[in-house]
C-alpha cells in the first residue's frame, strides 16, 4: 500500500502530535493499518485495539478484525441543489470497524479504542497524513457556511441591523439566565449508555462554562474585571432569545453567527493561516481586488479598533458593553473583540493594519484565550451548575464586581 502517517492530535487545537509511520494496505472490505515490520492493528468487539505481530491463518478467528471501512464525510450542503468544490486536502472520514464501532485515537492517553460514537480523522493528501482530530461535521458546516456567507458587505448589513440595539432591554445577570438553555459545546455529540444502548445527553450549558472560566479566573489571581469579562463574554448568544423570528429561526436552519468561533478580518487580504482556509473559495470577497491587499480598504496601520471583523455573538458583546457605556477598563474590552481573532494574537498577522495600541492588548487578549481553552478543555465532563448554584455565585461575589464596573443595570439590547 501507500505509506502514509497516523497522528493524534491534542484537544487543544496544537499542531503538535503523536506521529507514526505506517503502511494503508487496501483489504478486500477496506483498509489495514500496519507498521512496516508487518503488525498490524486489530480491533476487538469489546472496544480495545491492539497490536497483531502477523495476519495468517493462525487467527482465522479474528478474520477482519484488522478491517477499518474509510467512510467520507461530505461538506455539502443541503440547501443547495449542485454540490460545492470539495477539498481532498482536508477532508474528513471516520474508520469503522467490522464491529460497526469506530476507530479513535486519544492524545491523553496515548491509546488506540474503538467507539459507539463516530470519531473524526482528517486525511491531508499533501503529506498523506490521517489525523484524529476533534473536529466535526456539525463544526466543518459552521465554518462552510460561515465563509459562503461573512462578506464584507454581510457584516456592514449586520452592524446596522443590530448595532441600533432596539431589540429590548435587559440586566446582564438576566441574559445569564438566558443562555443556560444553550449547549456549551454546540459542535459535540455527546451519549451516554443507558438500559437500551445508546441515547442523547445534554451538553454542559453555556451558562455553566461561562461560571466555571470566572471562577478559573478568579483561582488564578486575575484581576476582578477579568473575572467579569469571563462571565458575560458568550451573552452575545442571546440574540436568538430577544430576536427569535429572525436571528432564532435562521440559527435553527442554516447558520448560527451568534456562536463564537474563530474570528478574521474582512475588507483586506484573507491571511493563509485563516481558520477552515480551504473554504475561502466560497466568499466572493476574494474576487474582489479592493479586498486583495494586505491594508483592503483600509489606512495602513489604523489600528484593530477600526477595522471590521466577522459578524458574531462576542462582537455584537464588544459593540453592546461601548454602547451602554460601563465603566469596564479598556482592555477587558479587546479581549472581548479579539479573543477570537487568532490570525492576530496566535499567528501574528495583519502587521500592516495593526497599531502601538493593538500591541499593547496582545499579551491580555492571548491569556484571556489561552484561559478559555483551559476552562473548555476542563468543562466537558462537569455536572451542569444548578439555578441555586448560579445565584450563590452572583450573590456572594460577581454581583458587586458588575457594580463596580456599572454592569448591574438595565443594559439596551
Amino acid at each position: 500500500g501507500d505509506a502514509g502517517k497516523i497522528s493524534i492530535k491534542p484537544s487543544g487545537g496544537s499542531e503538535a502530535g503523536i506521529k507514526f509511520d505506517w503502511l494503508i494496505n487496501q483489504a478486500d472490505n477496506g483498509v489495514q493499518f500496519s507498521t512496516t515490520h508487518g503488525n498490524f492493528l486489530i480491533a476487538s468487539p469489546s472496544g480495545n485495539v491492539t497490536i497483531l505481530d502477523q495476519v495468517d491463518d493462525s487467527y482465522s478467528d479474528v478474520d477482519g478484525w484488522t478491517t477499518f471501512v474509510p467512510l467520507y464525510i461530505s461538506d455539502e450542503i443541503d440547501h443547495d441543489d449542485s454540490p460545492l468544490q470539495q477539498s481532498s486536502s482536508r477532508s474528513l472520514w471516520v474508520l469503522r470497524s467490522c464491529h460497526g464501532t469506530f476507530l479513535t485515537a486519544d492524545s491523553v492517553s496515548k491509546c488506540f479504542s474503538c467507539t459507539k460514537l463516530p470519531s473524526f480523522w482528517q486525511a491531508n493528501g499533501s503529506n498523506l497524513s490521517l489525523a484524529c482530530t476533534s473536529d466535526s461535521p456539525p463544526r466543518r458546516h459552521h465554518y462552510l457556511q460561515c465563509w459562503k456567507l461573512q462578506t464584507y458587505e454581510y457584516v456592514q448589513s449586520m452592524r446596522s441591523r443590530f448595532l441600533n440595539f432596539s431589540l429590548g432591554n435587559a440586566t446582564l445577570f438576566e441574559a445569564l439566565g438566558w443562555i443556560h438553555s444553550f449547549p456549551a459545546y454546540p459542535f459535540h455529540a455527546w451519549s451516554c449508555e443507558g438500559t437500551s444502548g445508546s441515547s442523547m445527553v445534554s451538553s454542559p450549558s453555556l451558562r455553566t462554562l461561562s461560571f466555571l472560566m470566572a471562577e478559573a479566573a478568579r483561582e488564578e489571581g486575575l484581576p476582578d474585571w477579568v473575572q467579569l469579562v469571563a462571565l458575560f463574554h458568550e451573552l452575545g448568544e442571546t440574540v436568538k432569545k430577544l430576536d427569535p423570528n429572525n436571528t432564532g429561526k435562521m440559527a435553527d436552519s442554516i447558520y448560527d453567527w451568534t456562536i463564537s468561533t474563530r474570528s478574521r478580518v474582512v475588507g483586506c487580504a484573507i491571511p493563509n493561516c485563516a481558520t477552515f482556509s480551504e473554504f475561502r473559495h466560497l466568499n466572493t470577497d476574494v474576487l474582489d481586488a479592493r479586498y486583495s491587499t494586505d491594508t483592503g480598504v483600509y489606512e495602513a496601520n489604523c489600528g484593530l479598533d477600526n477595522v471590521l471583523l466577522l459578524w458574531s455573538g462576542p462582537e455584537y458583546m464588544y459593540h453592546l458593553l461601548r454602547h451602554n457605556q460601563t465603566a469596564l477598563p479598556l482592555e477587558a474590552l479587546a479581549m472581548v473583540r479579539y479573543y477570537l481573532l487568532g490570525d492576530w494574537h496566535e499567528h501574528h498577522e495583519h502587521t500592516s493594519i495593526t497599531n502601538e495600541y493593538d500591541e499593547d492588548m496582545l499579551p491580555w487578549v492571548s491569556d484571556f484565550d489561552r484561559l478559555r481553552r483551559k476552562t473548555r478543555l476542563e468543562c466537558l465532563d462537569c455536572v451542569d451548575l444548578s439555578d441555586e448554584q448560579c445565584a450563590y455565585l452572583w450573590d456572594s461575589h460577581y454581583s458587586r464586581i458588575a457594580a463596580k464596573y456599572d454592569c448591574d443595570r438595565l443594559f439596551a439590547w
